[in-house]
């Protein structure tokens, strides 16, 4: 039987009045729910576990990483404003603990990453979510690139200063020259000697004057700074040789711990082969995941190895510049103005002296240099920082492939 048009009309109209309600109730439902989130959001984004869980993996010049009594270091948080703090971190000399601090804050990079991550990094998700693992290696690549680009800021400004005097001279004994040669005590062969030793001299501080603004303006951006930030000062040294080595033991096995994308990956294995396979196909993926896994654990182990190696080198050949060649070379240096002032040698003889002295000095100072960085790098390691990850800028990144011995 049809139904009557009023009928169906009044059908039709209780039916939207229905759903009108129903959406009134959602919409209502959703934004208490959605202003209660948004009241009940402390200021830290809801990272309290990340925060403390990143303090053993930041990489720092002097403490390491985890050192019992290191202040803690935090990361951005979306509510607050960090303009002030990061004055004061600026306002003095900028060492190389607060360089990691600013870009632990101020990064671009990291702060995308953790964006990106949201709510998987809070204190909502398992302490072992793979974003919370990523988010952790990314804090310790960005703080070893932090330390590095401060490193080789300030070796770069040393270098300048050291090479500036090295031009010095060479304009003095080039000025000597010109003058002797004048009054007819010298011939133009060791004028034009005296010239190319200047020119050699020029070019060389030209360089490292282009090397010390690249070096400033990559920590620059490493700590995301512009402006009127980026007029902060740099110490004049960096600081000075550890008495003894590092103590590297068990470096492979401490390494393969550290790394969060070989612990997924093992993960990622185990979960899989818990479950026997029931064919061809799954067989031959069992042991595919294996091998890659197993191939991981033997590229760290070898990487931990040549790392710990890098530094033992490092280390010894600055402390045998610093403690052989330089006195040597200032008791020659010594020697030679005793042997002016009793005119048992020319003063052209102490003004290369003292040139060679210096570029000694130089390159002392890039001993020092290359021991700070892999002091870095071995420490990086044992954060759990892939090679690779010291050199590129902090991302949201992902696990990377790799069941046997070589994996524990």
């Amino acid at each position: 039987m049809p139904i009557p048009p009023r009928a169906l009309s009044s059908a039709t109209s209780a039916a939207t009045r229905t759903h009108s309600l129903r959406a009134a109730c959602c919409a209502l439902v959703i934004g208490t729910l959605c202003s209660a989130i948004a009241h009940a959001a402390p200021p830290d984004g809801g990272i309290t576990q990340l925060q403390a869980n990143v303090q053993s993996r930041i990489v720092r010049l002097e403490p390491g990483p985890g050192t019992p009594g290191s202040a803690p270091m935090g990361l951005p948080q979306p509510a607050l404003d960090y303009s002030a703090e990061l004055a004061a971190l600026l306002k003095p000399p900028l060492s190389a603990d607060n360089a990691v601090r600013i870009a632990l804050l101020n990064n671009p990079a990291l702060q995308t990453a953790l964006g990106t991550a949201g709510i998987d990094i809070t204190d909502i998700s398992r302490a072992d979510h793979p974003a919370k693992r990523r988010a952790r290696q990314d804090v310790a690549a960005l703080s070893a690139q932090a330390a590095r680009a401060w490193v080789n800021a300030v070796a770069a400004e040393q270098s300048v200063v050291l090479l500036r005097n090295a031009k010095e001279t060479a304009e003095a004994t080039n000025e000597l020259s010109r003058r002797m040669v004048q009054a007819g005590n010298a011939n133009k062969l060791a004028q034009a000697r005296t010239q190319l030793a200047l020119a050699d001299a020029t070019v060389a501080l030209a360089r490292a004057q282009q090397q010390a603004f690249n070096a400033r303006e990559a920590l620059t951006v490493t700590l995301g700074l512009w402006g009127a930030q980026t007029q902060f000062q740099l110490p004049p040294t960096m600081p000075p040789l550890p008495a003894q080595a590092m103590d590297v033991t068990d470096v492979e096995a401490r390494a393969l711990q550290a790394r969060d994308d070989v612990a997924l990956a093992r993960t990622a294995w185990q979960r899989k082969s818990a479950t026997p396979a029931t064919d061809a196909d799954g067989l031959w993926d069992t042991l595919r995941d294996a091998a890659q896994l197993r191939g991981s654990a033997i590229q760290v182990r070898s990487q931990a190895r040549e790392t710990a190696f890098a530094y033992r080198t490092a280390f010894d050949i600055a402390r045998h510049l610093q403690t052989e060649v330089l006195p040597l070379r200032n008791f020659v240096n010594d020697e030679m103005v005793l042997r002016y002032n009793g005119m048992l040698t020319s003063l052209f003889d102490v003004l290369a002296d003292s040139q060679a002295a210096t570029l000694s000095a130089n390159a002392a100072l890039e001993a020092q240099r290359d021991f700070w960085l892999a002091h870095i790098d071995l420490n990086a390691l044992l954060a759990g920082v892939p090679p690779d990850g010291l050199r590129a800028p902090a991302s949201t990144g992902g696990a990377a492939p790799g069941a046997s011995a070589a994996a524990h």
